[in-house]
């Protein structure tokens, strides 16, 4: 007789598509549970931002840390619900509702957070990063309710320029925040004390979200393009 664990239907998972059918409905339910996530941790991020700047003048390297930490979490689902939802077949009307909310908001949400210290603060071409924020953020809040108010209610698709805008986004807040926790890793790493973020990397920094903002702004101007 043929052994229990080869006949076994629990124990049987051929290869192929036919397997991932069968995955139960919890599992096609981990890509939107990512994205929720992503979504949770923004203004957490943001907030953590701000208590790293709390004080005028003063840097808490702890929460700094923090920060970074938090949006490495955060931008990581941003690359696994997409796996996830490939691997699983588990493309919805809502997760690509949700994924570019959360999108927006890891990356808006601490961007007014760091415009706001860099304004207090007097940072180099502060008012660069205030005006590049409120062009990603404004084009962002106006492409939601325009793809809210659509008949499908989603609009017309993302375009791959607009996902490398997003990306580029993603690493101006990466850049920002990591800036911030620069010296409390070098020092964590053991690679010594007093090191000091210099005019030259945060002009580097500006550079990008200025870049990231004009894409932000053109892309905008190709998706109303698109709808007429």
């Amino acid at each position: 007789a043929e052994p229990l664990w080869r006949s076994s239907p629990h124990t049987a998972f051929p290869l192929g598509s036919a397997a991932f059918r069968r995955i139960p409905d919890l599992l096609k339910q981990i890509p939107n549970a990512l994205t929720l996530l992503r979504l949770i941790l923004a203004p957490v991020i943001a907030w953590v931002v701000w208590q790293a700047n709390a004080v005028p003048g003063a840097s808490n390297q702890e929460w700094a840390m923090w920060a970074a930490a938090l949006f490495i979490v955060a931008a990581l689902t941003d690359l696994f619900d997409g796996m996830a939802a490939r691997a699983f077949d588990a493309h919805s009307k809502f997760g690509r509702l949700i994924d570019p909310i959360a999108d927006k908001a890891l990356v808006g949400l601490p961007l007014i957070a760091i415009s706001i210290v860099a304004a207090r603060e007097a940072w180099p071409l502060w008012w660069v990063i205030a005006l590049s924020t409120a062009v990603i953020v404004l084009r962002d809040i106006t492409m939601t309710m325009i793809r809210f108010a659509a008949k499908d209610g989603e609009g017309v698709r993302v375009s791959q320029l607009a996902k490398w805008k997003t990306a580029i986004e993603l690493v101006a807040v990466a850049i920002g925040i990591l800036l911030m926790a620069a010296p409390a890793i070098i020092r964590t790493a053991g690679l010594g004390d007093g090191f000091v973020v210099s005019d030259a990397m945060t002009l580097g920094w500006i550079g990008v979200l200025a870049i990231a903002a004009l894409l932000s702004a053109y892309t905008a101007f190709q998706y109303l393009t698109a709808k007429n």
